[in-house]
């Protein structure tokens, strides 16, 4: 009854415990105890390949070869084209004319470089001190100044001014607004200074009739005329007087203001299409 109730792990356990019993059993008897290796037989062993033999040379002389040479395969035509291996070898290791101009100088405490522009324009490089310069080899930059800057050469030395604005080029000044009305604060300034000086050398007859001539009117902004000194005389205290330099200072605000003004509108009207 019990073995009819053994579980199936239990068939599987005295299985495996049968099997080991028998493979026990077959070791004490002399299992595997009589193999032996056979005895070495020549005719089983395979010949070793032999050396190769050097293949016939694929490439032939060079005379063979004139062809591509005369008839280039990369380009258009087919014909041989002039080419160097190094641009620069025309100018004799990394010379040529040095033809620059200087156009900013750069010093701070931690570099010192300088930036130069050919003579007939084109792109600016920058150097800085003890590096030669682009495209130049044989030219390097010595020293520099705050304006100045010195390059050796083949040639020696060469000192470099820096460029100054001759006033030919340039953006054309802005146009202003042909119907802008003038400011009535500049009007008194206008006036004062379209009273030509007395002369110095002139004569007694001609201060003489400087003084009998009646001197024009300078009017301030308001309109108010502004009282005049003449030598010899103390001018008269009076409230205009006093605040003379108060006129000054508006008649100067108004113009300022007038000329942003003027500005604002020359930009509009550069931005209106």
């Amino acid at each position: 009854m019990r073995i009819a109730e053994a579980a199936p792990r239990t068939w599987l356990l005295a299985t495996l415990a049968g099997w080991a019993l028998c493979l026990w059993l077959l070791a004490l008897f002399g299992m595997a105890g009589s193999i032996d290796r056979l005895d070495e037989d020549a005719s089983l062993l395979r010949p070793l390949p032999g050396a190769f033999e050097p293949l016939p040379e694929r490439l032939g002389a060079l005379q063979q070869y004139a062809e591509p040479a005369s008839r280039p395969l990369f380009t258009d035509d087919r014909r041989p084209q002039p080419f160097l291996i190094d641009p620069m070898a025309e100018a004799g290791d990394g010379g040529g004319a040095f033809d620059f101009v200087l156009t900013s100088v750069l010093r701070t405490p931690s570099l010192e470089m300088v930036i130069l522009q050919p003579t007939d324009g084109g792109r600016s490089i920058g150097v800085k001190v003890g590096d030669a310069v682009d495209g130049l080899s044989n030219w390097s930059l010595a020293s520099i100044s705050s304006r100045t800057a010195v390059f050796n050469g083949p040639d020696g030395e060469m000192t470099l001014e820096l460029r100054q604005f001759d006033g030919v080029g340039g953006e054309p000044p802005t146009r202003m607004s042909v119907g802008a009305s003038p400011d009535p604060g500049t009007a008194g300034v206008r006036s004062a200074m379209s009273v030509p000086p007395a002369s110095a050398n002139a004569g007694p007859n001609a201060s003489a009739a400087a003084s009998s001539a009646p001197t024009p009117a300078v009017t301030d902004a308001n309109g108010m005329p502004v009282p005049q000194v003449t030598e010899g005389v103390a001018p008269e205290t009076t409230p205009a007087a006093r605040t003379s330099p108060d006129q000054v200072e508006a008649i100067r605000r108004r113009i300022e203001e007038r000329r942003a003004r003027l500005r604002e509108q020359a930009q509009q009207n550069n931005q209106t299409p």
